[in-house]
């Protein structure tokens, strides 16, 4: 019986774990601790040998590392809590449909 490999989280998520370790310039233990888990799940995370964490996880990495809300769960090509409330509201998704169109230039004048 053959082994399965294990999937690993996406690259986009992965590098931006380890630029943010390393900009925080923490541990991965030190990251375990805050998040509530082990220095070998950090590892096997940042090593590609696991796949993407559960949401709640996501969210604490954000906070230990000082990392924008949502910013992580892009790069795990998932929606953070926020968004996906708003996804759920059908007047607020056709407001982010409206804003697709729209240049970077055009969306920060409309944020401004």
């Amino acid at each position: 019986m053959a082994t399965q490999e294990p999937t690993a989280a996406p690259d986009q998520f992965v590098r931006l774990l380890h630029k943010s370790i390393a900009a925080e310039g923490l541990s991965l233990r030190e990251i375990g601790r805050r998040i509530g888990a082990s220095s070998a799940y950090m590892s096997r995370l940042v090593n590609k040998q696991r796949g993407l964490p559960a949401d709640e996880t996501i969210t604490k990495m954000e906070q230990a590392l000082n990392i924008e809300p949502g910013i992580l769960f892009d790069a795990a090509g998932r929606h953070d809590a926020v968004l996906a409330k708003v996804c759920m509201n059908e007047k607020k998704r056709r407001l982010i449909r409206q804003l697709e169109p729209l240049t970077d230039e055009e969306v920060d004048k409309v944020l401004m």
